[in-house]
């Protein structure tokens, strides 16, 4: 790189970047609005301690990105030239892959710099949770931070407690200015060179191993722009299967995409596959590998080869595989095949004609509404119930089953069943209906012993989405 780039370079890098885990939504609440709140007072307080150009980013925070950008650009770009580290120590941080990967992209980078990386530690940590020094990763309790000048309300409870409690406001503000302060002189003292950004989502973790029931497969059963059919408008699909976007014709983000981003909010690692080069995978019921979530398109069931695909699915019927099926009602092609194709994926999913379990369904529907998910909003609402219907699932797929009864593990759908319905296996059952419901991404399950012995269910396989 010439002086020039360099240069160039180093006037757009952020003074910090601020790494922290997404807390996933409670009720109608956003937990991450006091992570916001402590990210521009921290801003405002560098601003007012250095001398940068109005031009320039005062510091980096995921949410701050415009709606459209590509969250792993933009995030990779931050990396390779903030001048500082800022991660928000919380239990959360360290089971986070992503949050992994950015800490270990930055370090790479502090570990080519000159004078070695002893002498250049640009790592400010914030205690956003009290933190034992026994729970912290090898990486964390390796950063040289002393916290012993800061009020003992932090250091004990850790920022959120100081934000979250009114007579604490004094010493809220005093620590946002001390780690201002601190950001600052690090800045100024430490070497950290400017690179090229490389993707952080290739790199490691720097922290240790997750369980295999937080790593979410997302597969996508759709078309790429070239294999649509010619009644079929190409607008919503791209060169790949998983670039299809049902929701904006021409759209720049992946349902995918954006999928896997409400994932990392409930502190799952995602990642992207084809649905049909992902089917085995998802299918497997000796020993799966982790919870999933089908982004189904139903346009793609009208071909006989792939719907065949989906019905071999729905007949092992993995519990840890939740179904979400995405559908336009503001597309006319949609529109007017709503009735037809929602027939042919209640078909080709072997769902029952009983009514279908409580759902979380988010729009009110009138009973025999055959729309899947109607607009992007109500997706939004869903894919992360979905989500985490199939990672319970996952974890409860070994559980010991009750004795006395023909399960070969506990169905979790007994829960949501009708007043007064005896426990399923108390009458000897030793099978069940899988069938998924559109609007959830969940099975109904119908408990008629004819309709059992109709689906020719296997009960030492799969089991019930009803999770």
């Amino acid at each position: 790189m010439n002086d020039a780039e360099g240069g160039r370079k180093a006037s757009a890098k952020p003074h910090f970047f601020l790494s922290y885990a997404h807390m996933p939504p409670v009720g109608s609440r956003n937990p991450n609005l006091r992570v916001s709140q402590f990210y521009e007072d921290l801003c405002e307080a560098v601003l007012q301690l250095t001398p940068l150009p109005t031009a320039e980013p005062v510091g980096f925070m995921d949410e701050t990105m415009h709606q459209g950008d590509n969250w792993a650009i933009k995030i990779s770009e931050a990396l390779a030239t903030c001048r500082v580290f800022v991660p928000l120590y919380h239990p959360r941080l360290f089971r986070s892959t992503p949050c992994g990967q950015e800490w270990y992209t930055f370090a790479q980078r502090a570990a080519n710099a000159p004078g070695g990386p002893a002498h250049n530690s640009a790592i400010v940590p914030v205690l956003w949770v009290g933190m034992r020094e026994g729970a912290l990763p090898p990486v964390a309790s390796a950063v040289q931070y002393n916290h012993s000048s800061f009020p003992r309300a932090y250091t004990e409870d850790g920022l959120y407690a100081l934000m979250a409690q009114r007579h604490h406001q004094g010493l809220y503000e005093k620590v946002v200015y001390k780690l201002a302060r601190r950001i600052v002189e690090v800045a100024l003292e430490t070497v950290v060179p400017v690179v090229e950004p490389v993707d952080f989502t290739t790199n490691p973790s720097a922290f240790p191993g997750r369980s295999p029931a937080d790593e979410l497969t997302i597969a996508v059963l759709s078309f790429k722009d070239s294999e649509v059919p010619e009644h079929r408008d190409p607008g919503y699909y791209g060169p790949a299967r998983t670039d299809w976007q049902p929701y904006v014709r021409g759209g720049d983000t992946a349902l995918a995409e954006k999928a896997a981003q409400l994932a990392r909010q409930c502190d799952l690692n995602p990642t992207i596959h084809e649905f049909d080069a992902r089917a085995e995978h998802l299918m497997e019921l000796e020993r799966p590998q982790g919870p999933g979530v089908v982004l189904l398109d139903r346009w793609v069931l009208q071909d006989p080869r792939r719907a065949a695909l989906v019905a071999e699915f729905a007949r092992r019927n993995p519990a840890w595989v939740t179904v979400v099926e995405p559908w336009n009602r503001d597309d006319p092609q949609c529109a007017a095949q709503t009735a037809p194709l929602a027939a042919l994926s209640a078909q080709v999913l072997r769902r029952s004609t009983a009514p279908p379990r409580p759902t979380f369904r988010p729009v009110a529907g009138d009973g025999t509404d055959p729309e899947g998910i109607p607009t992007a909003r109500d997706f939004g609402l869903l894919f992360q119930h979905a989500a985490i219907r199939a990672q319970k699932a996952f974890k409860e797929r070994g559980l010991t089953r009750p004795p006395g009864t023909g399960e070969t593990r506990p169905r979790l759908r007994d829960a949501f069943g009708p007043p007064g319905r005896p426990p399923n296996g108390s009458t000897g059952s030793t099978g069940s209906t899988g069938s998924t419901d559109s609007t959830t991404g969940t099975n109904s399950t119908n408990s008629t012993e004819d309709e059992i012995n109709e689906t020719d269910h296997d009960s030492t396989g799969g089991g019930d989405h009803d999770v």
